[in-house]
């Protein structure tokens, strides 16, 4: 075998069930060596003489990883296609001769034509999850051209992200006759009201057993021995009284719009299937906004100035018309305090003087927050970007940096760093802010959960300012988490092998909030 890295146990298991069924959901946790794995079992397939070139379809952040894997455990060719369409062509001449091809999804597609010309045995995506929607033009696309290649590999630590017909959709991609069509799954697993929301999963042990032969699966807890052990924390903080008072306003005026939508939508209005691609047209815009403005406020007011600002300047096409227009009535006049800014960088600056060995990697959804942290943490430590308007090489030297320069202490990621990124120098990660999907907070945690951890333990710290959005957040991404665990991993089942839908309604928690 030409891999010539030392494979867990579970690992080799993986690789031998790869290998004997061809197609296979790989589902190990994030940082369990999901990668490693893979490149094990093609290796294995090479020296069977089943495979000869494989195409590696990962998110452009983890291209380059990829490749140092690969000249880690192999000593074989591996041709990443980047840069400009001249450029992706030279490499694709080149990659003929290469054991692996990797490229991003959004290049892949412009490259078809590259594509149609070289021949492949084995097809590996990275990051599965790009799979989830079955609409998407880069979910049909991908599952296409991978249609003719018999080994189809899989890779996601969270098949489901926030609903079942994720895992319908990937395994589009891996093995269609598995779950059947679409109308047989939904009849079979999921119970909707007369507006077609779903209420209840259900038939969740047949699940288990029709996925069990296609899917290898190991879970933190699994393997918890050989990760690090975790402690998490969720940071409460509370307002101070003019960000309490801009909150409670733009709170009020939120709720009234979920009023004005449910009575127009009537009670079937589903404003998180409208916030993840549905029709909400004007209602949507609507109530979006406000929601972003409040997750601004709590983040930090001068984000809602910002943005107020951004929208006045007719030269971009960016900002918030909403922030803008409380703004000009003058409800963020007093609100000058930056309450969990100032509770993070005090969290930050007592790990770092703890021990000069500790390193923190730190979340947000705002890019412009990122910049206003990365600001204020200047003053007691040098620190590196990491953002999805970044090129993959500078988003790749962001990450050599933070990993080889003792004094480069905190990396600042929006969530294009939550995939795949491997973090194992750092045993502080902080989300900031949260992302909307229970899969983006895991892959966000599992950038320090890792096989290759340089700690014996890691700190996983959530901010939260009290009585907020950000709670109703928290609580919507823990039942997600068990959504994707109840399908995935036979968890938290009733006795009737189900598993209810409990959350209540946001119109609710704004009700009841208490800023």
């Amino acid at each position: 075998m030409t891999f010539v890295g030392t494979l867990y146990p579970y690992q080799q298991e993986s690789v031998d069930r790869m290998v004997d069924r061809g197609q296979m959901l790989l589902g190990l946790t994030m940082g369990a060596g999901k990668t490693a794995t893979s490149i094990a079992a093609i290796e294995m397939l090479h020296d069977l003489e089943e495979v000869d070139r494989c195409l590696v379809i990962v998110p452009a952040a983890l291209k380059y990883q990829w490749e140092r894997e690969i000249k880690k455990f192999t000593d074989t060719k591996a041709v990443v296609i980047d840069g400009t369409p001249a450029k992706r062509a030279t490499l694709w001449r080149s990659a003929i001769s290469a054991r692996y091809t990797i490229i991003n999804p959004e290049s892949l597609m412009k490259d078809e034509p590259h594509l149609k010309r070289q021949t492949f045995q084995a097809v590996v995506v990275d990051e599965a999850t790009m799979l989830k929607s079955n609409s998407s033009k880069r979910s049909r696309f991908v599952k296409r051209i991978s249609k003719s290649i018999f080994y189809r590999f899989a890779l996601t630590g969270q098949p489901i992200e926030n609903r079942p017909e994720e895992l319908f959709s990937i395994m589009g991609f891996v093995d269609p006759t598995v779950l059947g069509t679409f109308k047989e799954f939904d009849k079979t697993f999921i119970v909707r009201d007369h507006f077609g929301k779903p209420t209840r999963y259900r038939n969740l042990d047949t699940m288990r057993r029709i996925m069990e032969p296609v899917l290898i699966r190991k879970t933190r807890e699994d393997i918890a021995d050989q990760l690090p052990s975790i402690i998490h924390q969720l940071v409460p903080v509370p307002f101070d009284p003019a960000g309490a008072t801009a909150y409670r306003r733009i709170s009020a005026d939120l709720l009234f719009q979920l009023q004005q939508a449910i009575s127009t939508h009537g009670k079937g209005f589903n404003l998180w299937s409208h916030y993840n691609g549905g029709e909400g047209g004007e209602a949507q815009g609507q109530i979006m906004s406000r929601l972003t403005v409040l997750r601004m406020l709590c983040d930090n007011p001068e984000l809602v100035i910002k943005s107020s600002e951004e929208f006045k300047d007719i030269s971009t096409a960016s900002g918030s018309q909403f922030a803008y227009d409380i703004v000009q009535q003058g409800w963020m006049l007093t609100c000058s305090e930056h309450p969990k800014l100032d509770a993070v960088m005090e969290y930050i600056s007592e790990v770092l003087a703890e021990d000069p060995k500790n390193k923190v990697v730190l979340f947000s959804f705002f890019k412009e927050n990122l910049r206003l942290i990365q600001k204020e943490a200047s003053k007691f430590t040098k620190s590196v970007l990491f953002t999805g308007d970044m090129t993959s090489e500078e988003k790749d030297k962001s990450k050599v940096k933070f990993s080889t320069d003792p004094d480069t202490r905190l990396f600042l990621s929006s969530d294009a760093g939550g995939y795949g990124v491997d973090l194992p120098m750092a045993n502080y990660l902080i989300s900031y802010d949260l992302p909307w999907s229970s899969g983006k907070l895991e892959q966000r945690e599992a950038r320090i959960i890792r096989l290759s951890s340089e700690f014996s333990h890691v700190t996983v710290a959530t901010f939260v300012m009290q009585g907020s959005i950000e709670e109703r957040q928290y609580e919507m991404l823990r039942q997600k988490k068990s959504i994707n665990e109840a399908f995935v991993d036979g968890k938290h089942h009733d006795v009737q092998k189900g598993f209810d839908i409990s959350l209540g309604s946001l119109s609710e928690f704004l009700r009841s909030s208490e800023v």
